[in-house]
């Protein structure tokens, strides 16, 4: 099943599997992963909270030992409003639903007290219109709680939006809605500004942290069928004034942004706003003692928005932000003032989802073209760098434009997809190997055979070349030593040297283009030949010449070879000789070395140019004189980085003792270029051919 359509089939099915759930999301266990990634972006790059223009005063527990129990008297909070008022602020928003009259109020006494004379209680001020005077005299605006039920007490507000360009009505259907709401007495009501919701939308039931995670809350919703904003947006909202008229925008999906004057936020098409959180801080807090206390001046307040709500455990309603901060719910509403002003919000348009789309089938089929055609080892590389390009481009996303891409949710639906790729080749791997290794076994036996004659080519072509310490026993006018080390078991480069009388020496030394076994056989076949030819032809040059029609009779390779061949008069040490495309030999005279002069008759090699006439030259040596012949496998030596080159064979020779046997300095030169090339392989065969005149003999010897 692995190896179906030749691997293929069945990570195409995964894929199919993986784009159906991404199509389904919420409801799978992912969607818990891709809230965790998008709650990582903030933590990781919370928004920038400069200038605090939200102040929040908290009826906290220096309060709550003040002024004694909450509920307080109506009296407290009608002070602490025109305390905060004085001060002008833009707007004052308190995050408190006053639902029921104030237990201080005439008519809660008379219950409360019915022996006590009715009058007594009547000429008392009520503490909710002493409240309700505070709130009429400035931008105030109260909370109102959304309800699913129709609870007692619940009702419709009466501070709904005054006007809300929304543009198609089809927009608001996609907007939350309530039935019912929990609000603050009428009287309240009638002297605040405006009323705002204080509803907030957790991410699942608050069983856990995790899921009670505040990120969404909604900008505008319906009561019934009347519109009403946040408490935070309401306050921007009746700050100001005649100038913050709300307008929706809409897509085709819904809502798109929401706009209350200049000012404009993003939202989901449900109306809901993925807040940007930003870290907290307590220094925007002020106790309601202290503020009640004078200890704050009323400049305090001038130009700011100011929230009353609850700062203290037993009475806040705590909420867990993406950032792993809990806070009270309170410091929220700032938060969203802040981003209002800012314009700056998360944004998850319907789009996105189809791009998300996208990345996961064009990874999918990314995976399955490639994984076959890799190695396990890289395309392991290529899922790994799979999953850190998904990642890295949604933090990229976020730190770009706040955008909301969810690239680690991909991750675990292109694992099956990958796995199912890998097992298949890892099955057709393990495949290979096995038959590899039956390969392997019959390569052996063959290679054993080839070894077997490529060491018995190599015993007969070192047997092909002379002995120079045996050929020469008992020779006093000259002597000669030689030596050849191939770069593999056998090679092309040979030398020669042989008396074509009593009084000529003939030395030649030969490199085969190539190498191996075609070389071997090439160079066999020159040496055999050029020695014929040699004693055959009294003239040098054309017995080159001849070598050459020989060789490029039947040569169906096209090789050619580098040859030069000199003769010696061992009793004059006049040299005749002819070079055919092969480095100059150098000529070691007392304590100078310089090379045979060859520009007048040097040639290509054999078999490069057909029927070039070969001419020879001569050359005098003095006594003492010593020639060295090389191949390029001397030369052109190399260390990795330069050649040993003719300069450090120069040094060599000059380095060696005048009465240093010629063996042990063509083992000298050897052994200097096997420690210049530090261990690299040889570049050529390593042919030397060592050739020293003592001179004319003394006459009656």
């Amino acid at each position: 099943m692995l190896q179906a359509g030749r691997g293929r089939a069945l990570p195409l099915f995964f894929l199919a599997l993986a784009a159906l759930a991404l199509v389904n999301f919420d409801a799978t266990p992912l969607v818990s992963l891709r809230n965790a990634q998008f709650d990582r972006y903030q933590r990781q790059m919370p928004r920038e909270r400069a200038g605090e223009p939200v102040i929040v005063v908290g009826i906290d527990s220096q309060s709550l030992v003040k002024f004694g129990q909450w509920p307080w008297s109506r009296d407290i909070m009608a002070e602490l409003t025109t305390r905060i008022l004085a001060g002008e602020p833009h707007a004052l928003g308190i995050d408190i639903v006053f639902a029921e009259p104030d237990r201080f109020s005439p008519q809660a006494l008379t219950g409360r007290f019915p022996a006590l004379p009715r009058a007594t209680f009547e000429s008392l001020p009520g503490p909710d219109e002493k409240f309700a005077q505070a709130l009429a005299s400035g931008s105030t605006v109260l909370a109102v709680i959304g309800v699913a039920n129709d609870l007692p007490g619940a009702r419709q507000p009466s501070k709904p939006l005054p006007a809300l360009a929304a543009g198609d009505p089809t927009t608001l259907r996609a907007l939350t809605r309530f039935p019912s709401a929990i609000a603050s007495l009428p009287q309240l009501e009638r002297n605040a500004a405006g009323a705002g919701l204080i509803n907030a939308t957790l991410g699942g039931p608050r069983s856990t942290p995790e899921r009670g995670v505040l990120r969404q809350i909604p900008t505008l919703a319906l009561i019934g069928e009347q519109p009403f904003l946040s408490l935070s947006l309401e306050m921007v909202r009746v700050a100001l004034g005649d100038a913050g008229t709300v307008a929706v925008e809409a897509g085709a999906h819904g809502m798109e942004r929401i706009r209350i004057g200049d000012y404009v936020l993003p939202t989901r098409p449900n109306g809901e706003l993925i807040l940007h959180y930003g870290r907290s801080s307590a220094s925007y807090y002020l106790s309601a003692a202290d503020v009640l206390a004078g200890t704050y001046p009323p400049e305090t307040f001038k130009s700011r928005f100011v929230l009353i709500g609850f700062n203290s455990t037993g009475l806040q309603d705590s909420i867990v932000t993406p950032l792993g901060e809990l806070l009270p719910g309170v410091d929220i509403h700032a938060q969203i003032i802040e981003s209002m002003l800012s314009g700056t919000a998360l944004k998850r348009p319907p789009w996105m989802p189809q791009v998300e789309m996208a990345a996961l089938l064009l990874g999918g089929l990314l995976l399955i073209v490639a994984v076959p055609a890799l190695r396990p080892r890289y395309a392991t590389l290529t899922f790994a760098g799979l999953i850190l390009l998904l990642p890295a481009a949604g933090y990229a996303a976020f730190a770009a434009g706040s955008w909301l891409f969810d690239g680690v949710s991909l991750i675990p639906l292109l694992a099956p997809v990958f796995i199912a790729l890998l097992s298949a080749t890892l099955i057709a791997a393990d495949t290979r190997r096995r038959q590899a290794e039956a390969q392997l076994q019959l390569s052996r036996e063959a290679a054993a055979r080839l070894d077997g004659e490529l060491d018995a080519a190599r015993r007969i072509q070192m047997g092909l070349l002379p002995d120079p310490a045996s050929r020469f026993v008992g020779e006093t006018r000259f002597a000669v030593a030689a030596l050849l080390e191939p770069a593999r078991a056998i090679g092309g480069d040979y030398y020669d040297c042989f008396m074509l009388d009593e009084r000529r020496l003939c030395l030649a030394i030969g490199d085969v283009s190539g190498k191996g076994i075609p070389a071997s056989l090439f160079m066999a076949i020159s040496k055999t030949l050029a020695g014929t030819l040699t004693r055959r032809h009294g003239d040098l040059g054309e017995a080159v010449c001849d070598l050459q029609r020989e060789l490029n009779r039947d040569n169906p390779e096209y090789q050619f070879v580098t040859t030069f061949i000199g003769i010696l008069d061992a009793d004059s040490g006049l040299l005749e000789f002819v070079c055919a495309g092969h480095d100059a030999p150098l000529l070691l005279r007392g304590d100078q070395v310089v090379p045979v002069d060859i520009r007048e008759i040097s040639g290509p090699p054999l078999c490069a140019l057909a029927n070039y006439p070969f001419t020879s030259a001569r050359q005098q040596l003095q006594p003492g004189d010593l020639l060295c012949l090389f191949t390029d496998g001397v030369s052109e030596a190399s260390d990795g980085r330069q050649m040993f080159g003719t300069g450090h064979l120069v040094e060599t020779l000059l380095a060696g003792s005048p009465d240093m046997p010629l063996a042990a300095r063509a083992a000298a030169i050897r052994d200097a270029v096997r420690h210049f090339e530090a261990g690299q392989p040889p570049f050529d065969d390593l042919t030397l051919l060592l050739a020293e005149w003592y001179g004319r003999p003394p006459s009656g010897c």
